[in-house]
């Protein structure tokens, strides 16, 4: 088994490594479309399964809003911001002569997120939420994708900034 190295130069090393990126994109948004056709198609709306009782559920909803139905009846501004962040994230990664793969992982996450819950709101205007965690939220894959793939990116820009600034003293 190969790993890709943390920080990835040279022409063709660059595109290989950024294809990956948008692999994992595509696994997530695949997987995530995959688990919401399953819990459309096999539950009712409000259904519960457990899974660990009493911990974790499968429960079909619904939501307009944000991740962990934040914000309800907001579809329009979140498309708009899907949008944005998907256009942000292409530009980014393709003027990036390296990145590192810490922010590879967290780009794709983030990509794959946004775009299986851009897809829910622009076919059918809310999006399909169904893991639950009984004393918690309920969200879907792409909504933990989100989020994981933000807090990578997030680390890894302020590793980054700490290593530039101990560089430069």
């Amino acid at each position: 088994m190969c790993a890709l190295p943390d920080r990835i130069g040279g022409e063709s090393r660059v595109m290989r490594a950024k294809s990956w990126i948008w692999i994992l994109a595509g696994v997530i948004f695949a997987v995530d479309r995959i688990l919401k056709i399953l819990v459309a198609t096999h539950m009712a709306p409000g259904q519960s399964i457990p899974v660990l009782p009493p911990v974790l559920w499968i429960t079909y909803i619904t939501n307009s809003g944000a991740a962990f139905s934040l914000f309800q009846g907001g579809t329009v501004l979140f498309v708009i911001i899907g949008l944005v962040i998907l256009a942000a994230l292409v530009i980014y990664v393709q003027r990036t002569q390296a990145l590192s793969t810490v922010f590879g992982i967290g780009a794709g996450l983030l990509a794959g997120g946004t775009a299986g819950n851009l897809w829910d709101r622009l076919v059918a205007g809310r999006v399909i939420d169904y893991i639950h965690f009984r004393y918690w939220a309920i969200f879907n894959l792409a909504d933990a994708a989100i989020v994981v793939g933000i807090i990578l990116i997030v680390w890894e820009l302020w590793r980054k900034e700490r290593q530039d600034a101990n560089a430069s003293r």
